[in-house]
């Protein structure tokens, strides 16, 4: 059997789970994987992996306490109790995407089936398959040479490594072909927070844009994404109704997203948090602007500001008025300076190709099959 173990909520956005259903639909193409299951710990993603027509099993557990899962595990791999050493694994793979998984939690796991996990931070875990897609993965080599353990179960690991953005999950609809026109004018911006919002950035980055007397002038439609775990959606549709008497901005709010794609690709500039987003903005070749609220996050922002020219506004949450200024003073450059927007396309385009999930599955494929 194919589990993934994956979480997605308010607190930590949606970004595992969309990751990880991009290796779902791509394990379609691999002929020695069977649909997988996936695993999650509350019901706040449920209906969205269902909808895509795949299987759920809650646990009702701490998403936060994974240790307390496994027996739980145990009884659904229908093998012998996991605290006990076994000599033959079972005819089961996992992939796991959860920073709440420890060391620990790894070995135990390993005792019943093959695991895989995604990583972003430079962590060793004792996994048959360690994936870590982000732009600065490769510089992590060293970081993830195997390491010896005394665990019966298994010896050195990780036993092998997936590095680079070669492994990045794009959702299907990003995988297609596409012909994107650098406009002469800026008059579409879309912004994007992610799955989730903790911090209200949306609100943050309205209204300085609406606060700047000259960006103002901008004959510009906002386009703003809210998320499907977005706990501020109803006090953003409220917020930006009189915006018409503020500027001659338009503000469009965008909620159930079905086709990203069109959406990035009508926009003449995209500004987003750091996370699976700069991959899919890239693989069209939109100019974009990132900022970031999160850790995991600072490292993606960081490289992809070394890489490119694309402007990274630092850390929105411990910072505000600095990274709200940086992105206006960004988009300043973006609506004034049409080379640039170009610039910007051509270097987005060279950092990514559509083959990650595929790559990604036809791995798990083969490890199940090393059994």
């Amino acid at each position: 059997m194919f589990y993934i173990r994956v979480d997605g909520n308010t607190k930590i956005g949606i970004g595992h789970v969309m990751r990880c259903l991009s290796v779902a639909e791509a394990a379609a193409g691999i002929d020695c994987l069977p649909p997988p299951i996936f695993i999650l710990a509350d019901e706040e993603c449920r209906s969205l992996i269902e909808e895509r027509g795949f299987q759920v099993i809650v646990l009702h557990t701490d998403y936060r306490d994974m240790m307390c899962e496994l027996t739980l595990l145990d009884t659904i791999f229908q093998g012998k109790p996991i605290f006990k050493s076994n000599e033959k694994k079972q005819q089961n793979i996992v992939l796991v995407d959860s920073y709440q998984a420890e060391i620990a939690y790894y070995l135990a796991l390993g005792r019943i089936a093959r695991t895989a996990c995604f990583e972003d931070m430079g962590q060793v875990y004792p996994v048959d398959l360690l994936i870590n897609y982000n732009l600065y993965a490769p510089q992590l080599t060293q970081q993830y040479n195997p390491v010896e353990t005394t665990s019966r179960t298994v010896d050195k690991y990780p036993r092998k490594t997936l590095l680079g953005a070669k492994y990045m999950p794009l959702r299907s609809m990003f995988q297609e072909p596409c012909v994107y026109s650098v406009a002469e004018c800026v008059t579409n911006v879309t912004i994007t927070t992610g799955g989730s919002d903790p911090y209200f950035v949306m609100a943050m980055l309205v209204d300085a844009l609406l606060g700047d007397y000259n960006m103002a002038k901008q004959e510009i439609t906002l386009h703003l994404i809210s998320g499907p775990l977005n706990q501020f959606a109803e006090e953003l549709k409220c917020r930006y109704q009189d915006f018409e008497k503020k500027s001659t901005f338009r503000i469009q709010i965008h909620e159930k997203v079905k086709d990203m794609r069109s959406l990035f690709l009508h926009s003449d500039v995209v500004i987003t948090a750091t996370g699976s987003t700069i991959y899919e903005v890239s693989s069209l070749g939109v100019p974009m602007i990132v900022f970031y609220f999160a850790e995991n996050q600072r490292q993606g922002a960081e490289e992809l500001e070394r890489l490119t020219d694309i402007v990274n506004a630092g850390n929105i949450a411990k910072e505000p008025e600095k990274a709200t200024e940086c992105v206006l003073e960004a988009l300043r450059q973006c609506i004034q300076d049409k080379q640039y927007r170009e610039s910007l396309y051509r270097q987005e385009q060279e950092l990514i190709d559509t083959k990650g999930a595929y790559r990604i599955a036809k791995q798990l494929g083969e490890l199940l099959l090393s059994q």
